[in-house]
């Protein structure tokens, strides 16, 4: 490289030289060169003289177009040098690049020296290892077939000990019978307990206040019939022992209704939808708006027709609730629109096709007004588990913990106002996630009901009857058809208690003084 621009710079040299020399001669010989002179004969002297006045002119510019050359070629011939100096200092620093790059080489060679040693050390390692590894995993194959062996033992002294125990439990059974067979036929102490709460109940309410006189009807039964050929019974009740969730549901009629003839307006559904994934029970109740002509069918009807909607949009609400760490699972709002939004066509279908309203709807629509509450309880064993609380007007959901009642759904609404009903076009839709630990009580019920749990002396009278553990059906039914001053409305619930595991609602599968 630094050959050529040397070469280079001496032949713009010599070319530089050469043009010099022959400007100057060319110069020299045009002042030499006299100027014509008019010759005889010339007709034109003037045009003869600007003649030459051009050719001088030209001369004159070719002479400074030479300079002007002669500049650039000085020019070009700085730069030229100056790059060769530049081309001698990168020569200088690629050699000196070039013997760090030798150093460095000779460094590489030393640690691939390092290395390679390294590299058969850790070969010498590996294949050590690896004799140990056949080893471990020869003395892992016998490990695994004693193991084997144990286990078929294992199995056949289990299957021994399982035909023992069950031989042991038809002898136990057996001795029971032959026991109960001796015995007098005297009733067990539980027994005259249950009698006992159930003549309190029936006499003045237990501990409650008794009812004023003026709030008293003449009984607790209705006088007469309604004659409605779509009446329902004056009191339903319900309930299962699903493992570890305990559920317990009754409806009962209110005292004004009975005063008045009327038939019970409120609803209660217990059922376990199909196509969920998982076992889940499914708590509905509904109340039928107190001016509705027909709402207590329009009840049931609901009640009916949520249990068809959310087995339909099982899909969406079943990967929710039981797998809700799965990031592409979506949540539950659509589908509960739909599903509510459904049920409320299905109850303005029944009543057209009933006759109980117009064909128009709208202002008819409050003959057939219905609040509808869900809770979804996911079963099986959990210490902890999440429930989902939906619903359309002003239902509730509440929380027993620690012998105090809390409202959980609505979120952070203790009383409820006036609401939209089904199936009135554009009832909000309200959702909410529940959750609950072992011990807790989940109530879903109607708003004169959770008025009634939230009360301070009877909310404590309730609580002490179901904080340690679940009633029988009979008792229940009594409980919330006690008599309590001022409380003439229905009261409609289903008590979901959530022992965490089935073992421990085994230990308190009934309330003391009950058999185990």
């Amino acid at each position: 490289m630094i050959v050529v621009f040397s070469v280079l710079l001496v032949l713009c040299t010599a070319v530089i030289a050469v043009q010099g020399l022959r400007l100057r001669r060319a110069g020299a010989r045009a002042a030499a060169r006299p100027l014509p002179g008019p010759r005889p004969g010339d007709q034109l002297p003037a045009a003869r003289a600007a003649e030459l006045e051009r050719a001088v002119t030209e001369g004159r510019r070719a002479v400074q177009r030479a300079e002007a050359e002669r500049d650039s070629a000085r020019s070009e011939l700085r730069g030229a040098r100056s790059e060769l100096e530049g081309a001698r200092s990168e020569r200088d620093r690629a050699l000196e690049r070039a013997a760090d790059a030798a150093r460095e080489a000779g460094t590489a060679a030393e640690e691939a020296d390092g290395a390679r040693a390294t590299s058969d050390r850790a070969g010498a390692e590996a294949r050590r290892a690896r004799g140990e590894a056949d080893a471990a995993h020869e003395q892992a194959a016998r490990l695994l077939t004693e193991t084997e062996a144990l286990r078929v033992r294992a199995k056949k002294a289990e299957e021994r000990a399982r035909q023992e125990a069950e031989s042991a439990r038809r002898a136990r059974k057996e001795a029971e019978e032959c026991r109960k067979a001796l015995e007098p036929m005297d009733d067990p102490d539980w027994v005259q307990s249950e009698l006992d709460e159930m003549r309190r109940l029936a006499t003045n309410g237990g501990t409650l206040p008794p009812v004023a006189d003026a709030d008293r009807p003449a009984t607790d039964i209705p006088q007469q019939l309604p004659l409605s050929p779509d009446a329902t019974t004056d009191s339903v009740l319900d309930g299962a022992d699903l493992g570890a969730l305990v559920v317990r549901a009754a409806s009962v009629c209110g005292d004004g209704h009975r005063r008045r003839q009327q038939h019970r307006r409120d609803a209660v559904l217990l059922r376990v939808p199909v196509g969920m994934g998982r076992p889940t029970l499914l708590s509905a109740v509904a109340a039928g708006t107190p001016d509705g002509a027909w709402s207590q069918s329009a009840a049931s009807h609901a009640c009916r027709a949520l249990l068809t909607q959310i087995q339909n949009h099982a899909a969406v609400l079943g990967p929710w609730l039981h797998d809700e760490a799965a990031a592409d699972v979506p949540g539950p709002a659509a589908a509960l629109r739909l599903a509510l939004n459904d049920v409320g066509q299905a109850i303005r279908v029944e009543a057209r096709g009933r006759g109980w309203v117009s064909a128009e709807g709208t202002q008819d629509d409050r003959a057939v007004g219905v609040s509808l509450t869900g809770l979804l309880s996911p079963l099986g064993d959990s210490g902890t588990r999440t429930h989902l609380a939906f619903g359309v007007g002003d239902g509730m959901v509440l929380r027993l913990r620690d012998r105090t009642w809390t409202t959980v759904f609505p979120a952070g609404d203790r009383h409820i106002g006036e609401t939209t009903p089904l199936p009135v076009k554009g009832a909000p839709v309200r959702w909410l996630a529940v959750p609950s630990r072992e011990g807790d009580r989940l109530v879903v019920c109607t708003r004169p009901t959770a008025q009634l749990l939230l009360n301070e002396v009877t909310g404590s009278w309730f609580a002490d009857r179901w904080t340690d553990g679940q009633p029988r059906l009979t008792s229940f039914l009594l409980q919330l058809g006690a008599r309590i001053r001022g409380a003439v409305e229905d009261r409609t619930m289903a008590c979901v208690w959530d022992h965490g595991y089935a073992s421990h609602a085994a230990e308190t599968r009934y309330l003391p003084g009950s058999p185990r």
